[in-house]
This record gives structure tokens, C-alpha cells and sequence, in this order.
């Protein structure tokens, strides 16, 4: 199937809009903080669903998309268009699944770049809803995109003058490198949750891989937590050490690595 100009544009805009007035307009309702978490693509939800999923009765939950995805299925799908709204109408359903307010920024899969186009638009949305806190892909990463990821929230949090919270978020272990954990998030009680989230990225999901693989790393990271859980996700922090009274602490759920100095945010807040 050939998609169409119009096509296209009914999906970047309609749906997509409809769905970020409306759980703007609930965030406002309930007065909550808000919290961003910025990925490359689609199905790198897999970093953090389960902590988002535990997070989102407290904040109002924001997930950036860098890129659609739009080479995830190879190029004829990214010629005619066709991956990149497949993609996009996954990533809606499954973030809306969590009650997130989804954003993209519009760069490609794979070429992706921390230029002046997205950081503004990504500084617009950090300006607008003075997160309490930022998640993003950990700066040291196999995969172009994600590094990006890393370089644009740097820079897009400077220049807007913003100073939130900054955690890092790892994706598979062949991709991220050399990130030590901070914090481990038990997500045991929500796992189910996380792999409903996950099941949306179907066209990422050949075969269950994108499920089994979380599960594995999930199953993994638990047995690193002290105490010990059946799930867990790992972040880590800027320089490593814990952020005293931060978002991750406000989840009874969280552990911190064992031998983390802390980091009172009364006292530090201006640190990098």
C-alpha cells in the first residue's frame, strides 16, 4: 500500500494533537509535576515503561520521541512512509496505555542530530511543562540516535535555563555501554504492564524477541538489586550519586546502588 501525502499528515498532526490536549488538560485538572523521558525511537519505551507506569499516578508523564522509527522495517518502508505510521500509531496506543502526553520531534531514524531545529522544539516542550525531572538515553551508546538523545537534552535543558533532575535510562546491552547503575526501580508489580506496553510495538516484535529480551534483562537487573527482586530497571544519575528527595526516591520501589554517595537536592539544586 502506497500511502499518501494526506495520509501522512493526518497522522502527524490529528491524532497525535488530540492526544496531548488531552492529557494536558487532565494534567492541569489534577495539578501534578510533570516528569519527560526522551528516546530515539518508538519501542525504546522498553528503558523505563515500568518506572513510567509507576510514575504516572504522581506526575504527568511526558514521552519525547526523537525520531519514528522509520527504518526499523527497512527502506522501502522508510520510501513510501509506510514504517514510519506504522510506528507512530504503535507508539500512540501504547503510550496511551501507559496515560502519557506523547511528542515527536521529527528527525529520522538513523540520522538522527542534536541540531538547532530539535533542540528548540524540544526546549519549547521542557519551557512549557518545567519538568521536575528528565530521563534520557545514556550518553555512551552503540546506536547513533540514542547518543544523540544524551547530547540533545544537555543541550536543550542549557539553553532554556531549566535544571530538573537528570537520570539515564539503558536500552539493550549490546547498544549501552559503561552505565553503572544508581538507582534499580523494582517493577515487579507492574511488569505485566510493561510487556502490554511493549506487545504495541508489533512490527519490532518479531517472533516475541522484543518481549523475551526485556524479560531477560528485566529478571537480570533484579538480581542486582539489594534486596533482590523478580524485575527491575536500572538509571543512573550524571555523576553517579543518588539525588537525595528526588523523583526515583519518591517510589517505594526504588533502591539505590549499594556505595552511592547522595546528593541533597536542597542544597545542590544547580548542579549540573
Amino acid at each position: 500500500m502506497k500511502y499518501t501525502s494526506a495520509m501522512i499528515n493526518a497522522f502527524r498532526v490529528s491524532p497525535l494533537r488530540v492526544l496531548a490536549v488531552a492529557m494536558a488538560m487532565a494534567a492541569c485538572v489534577h495539578g501534578k509535576e510533570a516528569i519527560l523521558f526522551l528516546s530515539a525511537h518508538p519501542d525504546d519505551t522498553d528503558g523505563f515503561a515500568g518506572t513510567a507506569y509507576l510514575l504516572k499516578d504522581k506526575y504527568d508523564v511526558h514521552v519525547v520521541d526523537l525520531t519514528r522509527g522509520e527504518r526499523g522495517l527497512g527502506q522501502a518502508g522508510q520510501d513510501d512512509a509506510s514504517t514510519g505510521y506504522r510506528r507512530t500509531q504503535e507508539e500512540i496506543r501504547a503510550q496511551a496505555y501507559c496515560g502519557t502526553t506523547l511528542h515527536f520531534l521529527k528527525e529520522v531514524d538513523g540520522s538522527a542530530a542534536a541540531g538547532d531545529r530539535p533542540v528548540y522544539e524540544l526546549m519549547k516542550i521542557l519551557l512549557e511543562i518545567k519538568p521536575k525531572a528528565v530521563f534520557t538515553h545514556w550518553p555512551i551508546d552503540n546506536h547513533v540516535d540514542h547518543a544523540q538523545c544524551s547530547a540533545l537534552m544537555a543541550n536543550a535543558l542549557r539553553k532554556s535555563g531549566l535544571k530538573p533532575e537528570r537520570y539515564f535510562f539503558e536500552e539493550w546491552m549490546r547498544q549501552t555501554r559503561n552505565m553503572v547503575p544508581t538507582y534499580y526501580v523494582d517493577i515487579s508489580g507492574v511488569f505485566k504492564h510493561k510487556l502490554k506496553i511493549l506487545s504495541f510495538y508489533e512490527c519490532q516484535n518479531k517472533n516475541n524477541y522484543l518481549l523475551r529480551m526485556t524479560e531477560k534483562r528485566a529478571r537480570w537487573r533484579g538480581k542486582q538489586r539489594v534486596p533482590a527482586v523478580e524485575f527491575a530497571e536500572p538509571f543512573t544519575t550524571w555523576d553517579g550519586r543518588p539525588i537525595k528527595g528526588g523523583v526515583l526516591e519518591s517510589l517505594v520501589e526504588t533502591a539505590v546502588a549499594p556505595g552511592a554517595a547522595s546528593v541533597d537536592i536542597t542544597t545542590e539544586a544547580d548542579l549540573p
